[in-house]
This record gives structure tokens, C-alpha cells and sequence, in this order.
């Protein structure tokens, strides 16, 4: 018995079972935060810093994680006191979202958007913002009296 299949029917088979799998691999993908404390905190940011981060901005927050090296633009030092204060944590949870390309940078970092959840950005920013001093040491070398 011989049956004659058109390529049409072919072709549609082959999308049905393309969509099947892409809907198979989408359940399987774990939810945003799976896993991890739903509220955010220093030790989920350091983390989430150290998985995700640290490769290019080193882990000390000082730009100089080993990625940092393909990067052509310099990476802002965020153990500098001067350098964060500028930053405002919104900047911080945006580019962490949309990548640096969406702000005229290099495309080197990803949007995390997709990866991480607004939760977890927080905390990330929260964890680079413990990586500046609040009161950092005087420059004058010398000591203040009491």
C-alpha cells in the first residue's frame, strides 16, 4: 500500500511539529526567579552578581573581570564613590534591562530583561551599590582631628 503524501501536507506536518516542540521548550524553561528568594536581598544580589556580572565588571565591581578585555569602552569602576554617585539606581535598572546598546554603548552587555526579573535587578543594583563606600576615606593622606 502506497500513499501519496503532497508537499503541502509535508509542510504542514513540519510546522505543526516545530510548533509543538517550541511550545514543549517554553513550558520546560523555568519562571523568572525560580528558585530564588522572591524577596531581594544582598546575598541573592551578590549572586546574581557573580553569575551574571562579575565575568566583565570584575568581582569587585572594578571593570576588570575578564571580559572586560573584548570591551572597547572603559567600564565605570562601581568601587568608586565619585563614579556611582552620578549613577542614579533607575539608570542602573534600565541599562541592566535594556543592555548598553540602548544607551550608546558598547552591545558587549545583554538586556537582562529576559533573564532576570525586576526583582532580581533590584537586588543586583542594590548589591553594586554596596560595592562603594559611603564615606570614603579623606585624599589629603592625612588624618582629621577629632
Amino acid at each position: 500500500m502506497r500513499f501519496r503524501v503532497g508537499r503541502r501536507a509535508i509542510l504542514l506536518m513540519l510546522l505543526a511539529g516545530v510548533g509543538v516542540a517550541m511550545i514543549l521548550l517554553w513550558n520546560i524553561r523555568p519562571p523568572h526567579g525560580a528558585g530564588t528568594p522572591t524577596a531581594p536581598g544582598a546575598p541573592q544580589g551578590r549572586a546574581l552578581y557573580d553569575a551574571h556580572c562579575a565575568v566583565c565588571h570584575g568581582p569587585g565591581g572594578k571593570g576588570d573581570g575578564p571580559g572586560a578585555r573584548v570591551v572597547r569602552q572603559p567600564m565605570r569602576d562601581f568601587s568608586d564613590p565619585a563614579a556611582m554617585r552620578d549613577l542614579n539606581d533607575r539608570f542602573l535598572i534600565e541599562i541592566t534591562k535594556k543592555g548598553s546598546s540602548q544607551f550608546g554603548r558598547s552591545n558587549a552587555m545583554p538586556a537582562w530583561s529576559m533573564k532576570l526579573s525586576d526583582e532580581e535587578i533590584r537586588a543586583v543594583v542594590a548589591y553594586i551599590r554596596s560595592l562603594a563606600p559611603r564615606n570614603p576615606p579623606t585624599s589629603s593622606g592625612r588624618k582629621e582631628k577629632p
